[in-house]
């Protein structure tokens, strides 16, 4: 009897934690939400008060947003995609930051001689811009890699700390965004960009070693298949004489490190020979290191917002310019009355 006096009272006391606890949880949410109809019947009260204000910012955001479409030269936007096995990220980074450097100079010289083209042409370039291009491949591997590491129960952050470094490492491809004023001169300007990023000497020095490796590889297997060819042809004719004759014995034998050789090994070996021939070719031939996956395309629609919609961005501007006041001037009334009872308290004490 008394172990249980002794423990009722505990209970209680831990029930009326609870309820304070859970009292107290409430009060909170209860304050956030007073907070937050008390801070929209602020901005009502401030929309009401100031309304000659916002309707001026607005009508003058709005003028603004027009005045600037029809001051700003047209721009144009198109894109190419270029793909190369030595790309990254530093690398196209470092290319295009210069290119707008040289966009910068005014009588843009520096930009026609990289780029060869005309000084007119290359003051009509306004700036480059570039960002990775994912396939739908790499996707692909990217949700592969992360199911794997997921099973062998790698934690998440350090999953995304490996995509990171994949994504920042491994591009090859990019697509690079240029911004001209006319688009008579996106002609001229493409093989100009191929050649920038393709000339550059850490590229050119790679592809040239591996043009001239790929050709070493293409007459090393030329001369294999052609052996090969001939090999297979006298195997052939050694097998029909011995066909023929089935009771003589032959003094040609053809044998390997185990015993007799297959035929079947020796045909799969020269199919083999002449894929890895005609795929070293195709590199040849399509220059697989450096390509360009998509050309430019001309449009015929500026990329500068039209009067309308720069009408609409300017008027939120003006509204939300608007507030920004009426915020300074609450706090600057705000200010002004606690330096006035300050003195006032100053002056009474004295």
């Amino acid at each position: 009897m008394t172990d249980q006096q002794q423990t009722q009272p505990n209970y209680r006391e831990d029930e009326i934690d609870l309820r304070k606890l859970f009292q107290a949880i409430g009060n909170f949410f209860r304050n956030i939400g007073r907070g937050f109809i008390n801070m929209i019947i602020g901005i009502r009260r401030a929309t009401i008060r100031f309304r000659i204000l916002l309707l001026i910012m607005i009508i003058i955001g709005s003028i603004a947003g027009v005045v600037y479409t029809k001051t700003t030269k047209l721009y144009y936007q198109t894109s190419m995609i270029i793909s190369s096995e030595y790309f990254n990220a530093q690398l196209v980074e470092n290319a295009i930051s210069k290119l707008n450097v040289l966009c910068t100079e005014p009588g843009r010289d520096g930009l026609a001689r990289v780029l060869n083209l005309d000084a007119t042409d290359a003051k009509l370039v306004s700036h480059f811009e570039f960002e990775p291009f994912v396939s739908d491949q790499d996707v692909l591997d990217i949700e592969i890699l992360k199911q794997k590491l997921q099973s062998l129960s790698v934690k998440d952050q350090d999953i995304k700390q490996i995509v990171d470094q994949i994504d920042i490492h491994n591009k090859k491809s990019y697509v690079i965004k240029v911004n001209v004023f006319n688009t008579s001169i996106i002609k001229n300007l493409q093989p100009g960009l191929v050649a920038y990023f393709k000339d550059n000497p850490y590229i050119l020095n790679r592809i040239n070693a591996t043009r001239k490796n790929t050709i070493s590889l293409i007459s090393k297997l030329e001369r294999d298949v052609t052996r090969l060819d001939s090999l297979t042809e006298a195997f052939n004719l050694n097998l029909k004489t011995m066909a023929k004759r089935p009771n003589e014995s032959s003094n040609n034998v053809y044998v390997g490190e185990n015993g007799l050789m297959n035929p079947t090994d020796v045909y799969n070996q020269g199919v083999y020979l002449y894929s890895r021939l005609l795929n070293a070719r195709e590199k040849l031939e399509l220059g697989s290191d450096f390509e360009v996956i998509d050309g430019f395309t001309v449009f015929s629609q500026p990329e500068n917002p039209s009067s309308i919609r720069a009408g609409w961005y300017g008027l939120v501007a003006g509204l939300g310019l608007g507030y920004l006041l009426i915020i300074l001037i609450v706090i600057n009334k705000y200010l002004n009355r606690v330096e006035r009872t300050g003195f006032t308290q100053t002056s009474t004490a004295e």
